[in-house]
């Protein structure tokens, strides 16, 4: 299977996702510039030498706190997030649950701090 180029969530999914945390404008910024490069697929079985010959250059990697900010856009977004992270649907829903929290929580320290 050659490598192909492809993204594993949406623009709109990103902009959702940055939409929790930030104004609307900057989630829309901010989603497209996240998801700008799209992630390597087909690569789980290629040989030494195809990964060589490929185009693909990416330093492209997701780390926790946004795959766990990706899981809140929906639960599709959700269990892709919890199979690049490698854990399990209740591992992820623990992770989801206690994300939310602290985000909610951040949302409303900033804005009783605004008032």
């Amino acid at each position: 299977m050659p490598i192909r180029d492809e993204k594993t969530f949406t623009d709109e999914e990103f902009i959702a996702a940055f939409s929790i945390i930030l104004p609307p404008d900057e989630a829309h910024r901010e989603g497209l510039a996240w998801n700008a490069f799209p992630d390597p697929k087909g690569f789980e079985y290629a040989t030494s030498d195809e990964l060589r010959a490929s185009e693909f250059k990416s330093h492209r990697s997701y780390d926790g706190d946004l795959l766990d900010l990706l899981s809140l856009v929906s639960d599709s977004c959700a269990e892709r997030a919890w199979r690049l992270m490698g854990i399990t649907y209740g591992e992820g829903e623990h992770r989801r649950a206690e994300f939310r929290r602290r985000i909610n929580d951040a949302v409303r320290a900033r804005d009783s701090s605004a008032s």
